[in-house]
């Protein structure tokens, strides 16, 4: 449990910073959904050291015992799983996002061209821009102009 709380605790924090974006939001919470998914299957530090405890029959010089019953550790972490994925931005704005965030821009100049028309100008539709303009970068001249 300690184990969940501890990787939703970090994801907390991390959507709760001034500077997250959208993008940057969606990709902490995958993170901690993939994190999730492998400790589901596998122990993680603190349920290591209560097993251990359990075995020995003391935990931080605190007797203790197995007791009935029993919450599915693969149950639940598949609900903590089935939430997180249910509360995802909407992946197909992420999409088209991504190509204004430079943590994604290809490396090469030559890639990096026509990196993210498709993306840009289906965002522009979306909000109701001409997406040739958008593409172009013609929109935000205009917009500025006018001021």
């Amino acid at each position: 449990m300690k184990d969940v709380l501890r990787e939703l605790q970090s994801l907390s924090l991390k959507l709760q910073k001034r500077d997250t974006s959208l993008v940057d939001a969606s990709r902490h919470i995958h993170q901690t959904i993939e994190v999730l998914s492998v400790t589901k299957d596998n122990d993680g530090k603190t349920e290591l050291k209560v097993k251990a405890g359990i075995t020995s029959g003391q935990f931080k010089g605190v007797d203790i015992r197995e007791t009935q019953p029993k919450v599915k550790k693969s149950q639940f972490y598949q609900s903590i799983i089935d939430n997180l994925t249910r509360r995802l931005p909407d992946s197909e704005l992420v999409t088209m996002l991504k190509p204004m965030d430079q943590h994604f821009w290809p490396k090469e100049r030559t890639e990096l061209v026509l990196f993210g028309e498709s993306e840009v100008g289906k965002f522009a539709k979306l909000l109701g821009e001409s997406a040739t303009e958008a593409v172009t970068f013609q929109l935000v001249g205009k917009r500025y102009q006018s001021l």
